[in-house]
């Protein structure tokens, strides 16, 4: 059981990453627009 909530700690914690990456990539495409 404990096993199977860590794993799904990290697996959230992989997904925030990703999302961060995203939000990231976002920004980028927004800064390329205003120049």
């Amino acid at each position: 059981m404990e096993k199977e909530k860590e794993r799904e700690k990290e697996r959230e914690k992989e997904r925030e990453k990703e999302r961060e990456k995203e939000r990231e990539k976002e920004r980028e495409k927004e800064r390329e627009k205003e120049r």
